[in-house]
């Protein structure tokens, strides 16, 4: 690393260890209160989010053709204004700009591609409480109208982009990289790695269920059984933050479904893995012809 670098580093790793001491001495105290805290910093993750992996293409400025606020949330756009339409949604602890390479390359292909700052993130304005509210926004911010040729969801970007079908957001085909199968299956991802308490760790999953209305585990499969269109589900071979074995659980949900696993490369760089793509592309063609037919 280099010398700039050390001190920031430092830095975030005792704020790091100061918020686990803090979660584990209010979980001796009342795991409810506990629960709450954690459950707020897991949403407030706009000062956290990482600076993009650098490619070959962020060498190059990337601009937007257009960006503009809709419903609070900032949407910047790539590509001919004619093209296939794709939006492009971001995981946890990210924004939109985890998305512009992939954005650009899909552009340089002829679609039209939007990326929004999920609510709390960015450049994008309001407070967050649940991936359901966030899904509901992201619905709220798309026109009716005018349904996506492809939904595409990177990490919980994936979840959230079911949660956002089952909610009325219109799109023909949905492709997930990387992905949490469940809300219930993110969260306890989040717990184990973070290494909350037990007690902590229960009472924030109910408080979560409560906040979202429905049971965690059924949050993600139930939109899979439900939606009827083409699903394409890829997930990095080694990824470590999302193991490879949701993509299964993803599939698991609904019948014709098998997952694709991109070797050499992991939760993040998935995005520029150069087979990604080529696999968009032909599930696009592939299942326009199909539905010519």
């Amino acid at each position: 690393r280099s010398a700039p670098q050390e001190p920031a580093l430092r830095l975030r790793t005792a704020r790091s260890r100061l918020r686990r001491l803090e979660i584990d001495l209010l979980d001796r105290l009342s795991p409810t209160l506990a629960a709450r805290l954690l459950l707020r910093r897991f949403h407030q993750n706009q000062s956290e989010t990482p600076t993009p992996i650098p490619t070959n293409r962020d060498q190059q400025l990337i601009t937007a053709s257009d960006a503009f606020h809709c419903s609070g949330i900032y949407v910047r756009q790539f590509g001919p204004t004619n093209g296939p339409r794709v939006l492009l949604v971001h995981g946890w602890n990210a924004d939109g700009r985890m998305m512009l390479p992939l954005a650009q390359d899909l552009a340089d292909r002829g679609f039209r591609v939007d990326v929004p700052d999920l609510p709390g993130t960015g450049k994008s304005r309001g407070p967050v409480r649940s991936f359901v509210a966030v899904a509901r926004r992201l619905k709220n911010m798309c026109p009716q109208d005018q349904p996506y040729e492809v939904l595409v969801g990177h990490s919980a970007g994936g979840l959230i982009a079911m949660i956002a079908l089952g909610l009325g957001l219109k799109a023909r085909r949905l492709v997930t990289l990387s992905a949490p199968s469940s809300l219930d299956r993110l969260m306890e991802l989040y717990l184990r790695f973070t290494g909350q308490p037990a007690k902590t760790g229960a009472a924030l999953m109910r408080r979560y269920a409560k906040t979202c209305g429905r049971e965690l585990a059924e949050i993600g499969p139930a939109e899979c059984r439900k939606t009827t269109l083409p699903m394409l589900v890829i997930h990095a071979q080694h990824d470590w933050q999302v193991p490879p074995a949701e993509a299964q659980r993803i599939c698991a949900a609904r019948d014709g479904l098998t997952p694709i696993y991109l070797r050499n490369c992991n939760h993040r760089s998935v995005l520029h893995h150069p087979e990604l793509l080529g696999l968009m592309e032909r599930f696009f063609h592939e299942t326009s012809n199909a539905g010519s037919r």
